[in-house]
């Protein structure tokens, strides 16, 4: 299956200067990670939204690396639990946005969850870091 098509909406319906600031929110967890988080959900499509949905989709051999568990129970497993919690608030806080974060597992989530992806965290301030090392 294809992955999931990529929004070319830079921050989607969240405005400004709320999108500039969940772009530094996405290059920080991009910096944990190792891979851009990608907005998902309504906040992408919509001027309508309860949330911000933020997902990591690391693929299948980091998530299993990271110890985070059954893709499809996640939170079942208590690192995942402190992870999202944990980048859910920091977000939050960053961009006084409601933040639903959450980690998934790329081929589970090329699967289940096929619509639209922003990626994040793509500052110039990243791109000057790596083109400098």
């Amino acid at each position: 299956m294809a992955p999931a098509k990529v929004a070319d909406r830079a921050g989607g319906s969240v405005g400004m200067p709320a999108a500039l600031k969940l772009n530094e929110f996405g290059s920080l967890v991009w910096g944990v990670f190792g891979w851009p988080p990608y907005q998902v959900g309504s906040s992408l499509v919509s001027k309508t939204w309860r949330d911000v949905d933020v997902r990591v989709i690391l693929d299948d051999a980091d998530y299993e690396a990271w110890g985070l568990g059954d893709p499809v129970h996640p939170w079942q497993n208590e690192k995942w639990i402190g992870l999202v919690r944990a980048f859910s608030a920091l977000g939050a806080e960053m961009t006084g946005l409601p933040i639903d974060f959450q980690i998934q597992q790329q081929s589970y989530a090329n699967e289940k969850f096929p619509g639209a992806r922003n990626a994040v965290g793509i500052v110039p301030l990243r791109f000057a870091e790596r083109q400098a090392t």
